[in-house]
């Protein structure tokens, strides 16, 4: 709530005002009353108020529902006035929740008695002004639970305060209006007094009222006829002008139906339902009527009783829902077509059902999809909606050129359109122009609507819609089809680049294959003679030094094209591990005591008695051969080396530590990037960059990861986790063991020395 401001609610010119107002509507309370009431209802509010503010006290000129120990004689205290809020702000306020979060001990809220013994828990109001927009009180509403107050009820505030505005030179008119007899109702009896002034003796103000509001009200007598019918309900209905109210409801029930088509009954209708029920919440139908838009409505109803508990009639408020029902609809279709790009390979394969599914949720007979044909320069359409019961005077043509149709023109600009006159418009006349054209009396199409789909700057397909019925929501629906355009966009530019990294894939791995087995020829060749040189003993010293560079050098470029095969093999799939139980124990083991020992290092291990998990013995020593000679490698000043192999509850985990160059940490992120090599190591140690990329690509085949240990700061520590638990092979599978999942996410270091699970 905001804060009591005392120079505004003490101001000379504002209790002058009040006190005038005071005079002015002294005596008259039953026509206040009825206002008060019939506010509340309009908002579903248990309590109504329409008070003045003065200096000390806060009188209730009408109320519905305010406890009478609160207000005896219709004054109560300043210090615990609500509407103080709204006097002080000058300006409509809504309240959610009045005690929400701490109230300070300071604040009036805290003791408030309509809080504490009341029970009310939202408030909100409208300030009541004077012709010089000073606040003299408010008109405002209470529910005794926290609640949302939606706009249509704080609009309903808003225009019974100011039909309220109190003008010292009018109110004798007004005085008079709302003290003038009724006349006997159509039941043939008089109203109830509490609402003769406010009803019958007020019937111009109440329609004036009930006029402006948003809303469609109907107000029925305690037999179910119709009174009054509020300009709203006629005008979204098409009720022609001067029609009675019982003219106007059965216009009414004509246009009107239940969610699954079938008409009203008049006994059906809220207002009459209200009668014996009590209250009506939410009901639900449909305004159909030929050549407008279904409106989907909700109603609320309630029956009117005295204070002695006599039933006299009944009020029912109409809400037009057909936006938030239209927006939940289109959330809904951006959903299914999301998900159905999701799992479709291509868009000619999701393109009937996209099409089926967005002319179901706008409700309209056609929709197309066009995608573009660079190499003929046309539109061929991909897919294409018709609803049912409608038939085509021509089929739809299979290819569109630039221009002459809606779908050509936005090709052709690049540009949404939106034409709201499609059928008397120069896109459905000429040859070639129509895209869709109704055979004999089917519907005439109303409203077109093109959306250029993109890929980037480019254009490269149109989606096409047309409605029989006028359309003016037009920011809902193009957004709708912008969204799903942008969608197909985004998957035609996905797929795009998918081909496009597949054909990379396919071009480096071909040409890796190629490279290898070309290479491996002459390198062979040159591996045999250089063997065959080395055996001559008659072979000078300095010949045989330059035969055995020739041999090293041989045997690295030996290694190179082995690790690119391997890394091209597994990548692709054409090389899987042969998964079988394995002891990761006696995989480092034989790969630490072939290393041996390597001048100035120092090795450590930590390694449990046995660790068997399922796995490919053969690609996890390349594992291991990789990280300790990495390792090695990395210590050009020697060092402490550390192999450590832990056990956690799912996997096992391999570190490999050294306290050597260690890794800059502008590197860190392309560690394992295929060639990639650190600035610190890439001109002064010798490697190729494939190691890493070796070892991350057989772990990621074992279903593990490896990571980089960024808490190390000097060297290196590698992190290696593969799972321990393994399922059964599929019948239809690879023989082996097939592994249950895949170890996800980043992680910490595990303790070493955990004890090796059962």
């Amino acid at each position: 709530m905001p804060m009591l401001d005392r120079a505004v609610l003490d101001a000379p010119a504002r209790l002058h005002a009040v006190s005038q107002a005071r005079e002015a509507f002294a005596g008259r309370p039953a026509g206040f009353d009825a206002i008060a009431r019939m506010t509340a209802r309009l908002t579903h509010a248990p309590i109504g108020m329409i008070s003045l503010l003065g200096n000390t006290d806060e009188e209730f000129i009408g109320q519905c529902g305010v406890p009478e120990w609160f207000a005896p004689d219709r004054h109560g205290a300043r210090r615990h006035a609500l509407c103080a809020y709204v006097v002080c702000g000058n300006d409509v306020l809504a309240v959610e929740e009045l005690l929400a979060g701490e109230v300070a001990s300071e604040d009036p809220l805290r003791n408030n008695p309509l809080l504490v013994g009341g029970g009310i828990r939202a408030f909100a109001g409208a300030p009541l002004r004077d012709g010089a927009g000073r606040p003299l009180g408010a008109v405002s509403v209470a529910d005794t639970v926290a609640r949302t107050w939606d706009p249509g009820a704080l609009a309903v505030l808003s225009e019974v305060a100011e039909m309220l505005r109190f003008e010292p030179g009018g109110e004798a008119a007004r005085a008079a209006l709302i003290e003038e007899p009724p006349p006997s109702g159509p039941t043939g009896r008089a109203w109830p007094s509490s609402m003769q002034a406010g009803l019958e003796g007020d019937r111009q103000f109440f329609a004036a009222l009930l006029d402006s509001l948003q809303v469609g009200v109907v107000v029925a007598d305690s037999i179910g006829r119709p009174v009054l019918v509020n300009e709203m309900t006629r005008k979204r209905n098409r009720v022609p002008a001067g029609c009675t109210p019982e003219e106007a409801i059965a216009a009414v029930c004509r246009h009107l139906r239940h969610p699954d088509g079938t008409p009203f009954e008049r006994h059906e209708m809220v207002f009459v339902r209200a009668l014996v029920d009590e209250t009506v919440q939410r009901a639900e139908s449909i305004l159909h009527g030929p050549g407008f838009l279904d409106q989907h409505v909700v109603a609320y109803g309630k029956a009117l009783r005295t204070d002695e508990g006599e039933l006299f009639g009944s009020v029912t408020t109409v809400l037009d829902v057909t936006d938030r029902w239209r927006a939940d609809r289109f959330r809904e279709c951006n959903l299914r077509i999301a998900t159905m790009l999701n799992h479709a390979d291509t868009v000619e394969e999701a393109g009937p059902e996209l099409v089926s599914v967005l002319g179901e949720a706008l409700d309209w007979p056609c929709a197309a999809l066009w995608l573009a044909n660079p190499a003929e320069q046309v539109l061929d359409l991909v897919a294409h909606h018709v609803g049912p019961g409608i038939a085509l005077a021509a089929p739809i043509p299979a290819r569109m050129e630039r221009g002459a149709s809606v779908t050509g023109e936005c090709w052709q600009s690049g540009t949404l359109l939106w034409v709201p006159r499609y059928a008397e418009s120069r896109y459905a006349h000429g040859p070639g122009a129509q895209e869709f054209s109704p055979a004999g009396d089917g519907p005439l199409l109303h409203t077109a609507v093109a959306v250029p789909i993109r890929d980037e700057n480019c254009v490269v397909g149109v989606l096409t819609c047309f409605a029989d019925t006028v359309e003016h929501d037009r920011p809902l629906l193009t957004g709708l089809l912008e969204d799903i355009a942008e969608q197909v966009g985004y998957f035609l530019a996905r797929r795009h680049s998918m081909e496009l990294a597949m054909q990379l894939v396919r071009a480096r791995d071909d040409f890796i294959a190629l490279v290898g087995h070309e290479l491996r020829t002459p390198l062979t060749s040159i591996t045999t003679c250089s063997d065959l040189l080395l055996e001559d003993d008659q072979l000078s010293g300095d010949a045989r030094e330059l035969v055995e560079i020739v041999s090293r050098n041989v045997g690295s470029v030996h290694a190179i094209i082995d690790d690119l095969l391997d890394l091209a093999a597994i990548e692709s799939g054409h090389l899987r591990p042969q998964m079988l139980p394995i002891d990761l124990v006696a995989v480092v083991s034989d790969a630490i005591a072939e290393l041996g020992d390597q001048a100035g290092t120092r090795l450590h291990t930590c390694l449990p008695s046995t660790l068997m998990l399922a796995g490919d013995a053969r690609r996890l020593r390349q594992v291991v051969n990789n990280l300790l000679s990495n390792a090695v490698k990395y210590s050009p000043d020697g060092g402490d080396i550390h192999v450590e192999l832990v056990v956690g509850e799912d996997f096992a985990e391999l570190a490999v530590t050294d306290n050597g160059i260690g890794i800059p940490p502008d590197d860190r992120d392309r560690l394992f990037d295929r060639f990639y090599r650190g600035d610190n190591a890439r001109h002064n140690i010798p490697g190729t960059g494939l190691g890493l990329t070796l070892v991350r690509t057989i772990v990621q085949a074992h279903c593990g990861t490896v990571a980089l240990d960024h808490t190390k700061k000097d060297g290196t520590r590698i992190l290696v986790r593969l799972p321990l638990h393994a399922a059964a092979t599929p019948a239809d599978g690879p023989p082996g063991v097939a592994l249950r999942y895949p170890l996800r996410g980043a992680f910490r270091p595990l303790e070493p020395n955990r004890p090796v699970p059962d």
